[in-house]
């Protein structure tokens, strides 16, 4: 080595300290020092500032793993999410946070695009982490990943969706009977023909359910379901297309309304119709899902169901919350509790689905 070469500067690594560092220190036990981290209130107002001090000074943090470990459970509420950048789950998000944040566990989030298998991935390695609680956005899971969850221990909360018949607690809203209310919408106007246009993702499974509520509602008024599938993966560009092709056929063979499964392929379809020579709604009514903020900017502004997204994120939060403490009460093992929250998902009706029959 050469001489005139200047020493490397020590380099700190992280986590240096250890619990019994800062019991030390403050001259107090490796418990007390648990307890101000997990359970303050059980710690005097003295020792809380002491260590307070203590942890600011000499930069430590607690081992999430460690305590886990310790404790059979971590710090931490998973949440697997379907598509984790639409608007409509960064609401729920924001929920679930709002909630919990006061309560000292932290929200880890997956996306699953959607799929079954990435969500039967992401559970096994939440799973492993010894989480408190885990809230999941599908209730048809795969069959591992339902016994993964039949053998949990913790509160698991299936939100956004909502089946009675399922052991796990519900809180959401039927999606079936979304799509229904779309349809009798534009039937009790004297519509005959309603065409349903899902994503081209077959993987959505809740558009899914939305088109067969859809269609139970249409052969109950004794018509045709008429259900599409887009052909390209951008759903304001899957909207254009839509409208395009119905500028291309004669009157009495277009759907007198279409009703999109979400909001985004409604815009297109709204924002392109004046290219191709058509005027909404007198040469077709529509409707979407969602109440994006675009909806009621659109010309015409798009009638559309609006799902208490906040809400359901705060109450499943609630949910684990309640359940958290019932356990640590001691009232889990005496009566088994299922929560049932089923929240309001509101028609909203703007100028797009004003049906012209003339």
């Amino acid at each position: 080595m050469n001489d005139t070469t200047p020493p490397r500067a020590a380099r700190r690594k992280a986590a240096t300290h250890t619990i019994h560092d800062v019991a030390a220190l403050a001259g107090v036990s490796s418990i007390t020092v648990s307890r101000y981290f997990n359970s303050p209130e059980k710690v005097s107002a003295a020792v809380r500032e002491r260590l307070r001090e203590i942890v600011e000074r000499i930069g430590y943090v607690p081992s999430q793993v460690a305590g886990g470990l310790a404790s059979g459970r971590g710090r931490v509420v998973c949440a697997v999410m379907q598509n984790i950048a639409s608007a409509t789950f960064a609401d729920l998000v924001k929920g679930m946070t709002d909630e919990l944040q006061a309560s000292g566990l932290q929200l880890l989030l997956a996306n699953a695009q959607y799929s079954q298998a990435l969500e039967e991935n992401a559970i096994r390695t939440f799973v492993g982490w010894h989480p408190r609680a885990l809230i999941l956005t599908r209730d048809d899971h795969s069959p591992a990943a339902e016994a993964m969850l039949a053998a949990l221990d913790i509160p698991v909360v299936e939100a956004w969706g909502y089946v009675e018949e399922r052991p796990f607690h519900q809180v959401g809203f039927p999606h079936a009977q979304t799509g229904a209310e779309l349809a009798r919408h534009f039937l009790e106007q004297g519509a005959t023909r309603v065409r349903f246009v899902l994503p081209q993702i077959s993987e959505d499974f809740r558009a899914s359910q939305r088109a067969q509520g859809y269609a139970d509602a249409m052969r109950a008024a004794g018509l045709a379901a008429d259900v599409q599938r887009a052909d390209v993966d951008d759903d304001f560009e899957a909207g254009a297309r839509t409208i395009a092709a119905l500028a291309g056929c004669a009157r009495e063979d277009r759907p007198q309304a279409i009703i999109f499964a979400n909001d985004n392929m409604a815009a297109g379809a709204i924002l392109h119709a004046p290219d191709c020579g058509l005027q909404l709604p007198r040469d077709c009514a529509l409707a979407g899902f969602g109440d994006a903020p675009i909806s009621v900017r659109l010309k015409p502004a798009l009638t559309t169901l609006r799902p208490a997204r906040y809400e359901i994120g705060q109450m499943a939060a609630r949910t684990v919350l309640r359940m958290l403490a019932a356990t640590a009460d001691g009232q889990a093992d005496t009566e088994p509790m299922l929560c049932r929250e089923r929240l309001p998902c509101e028609l909203i009706v703007r100028d797009s689905s004003r049906l012209w029959l003339g």
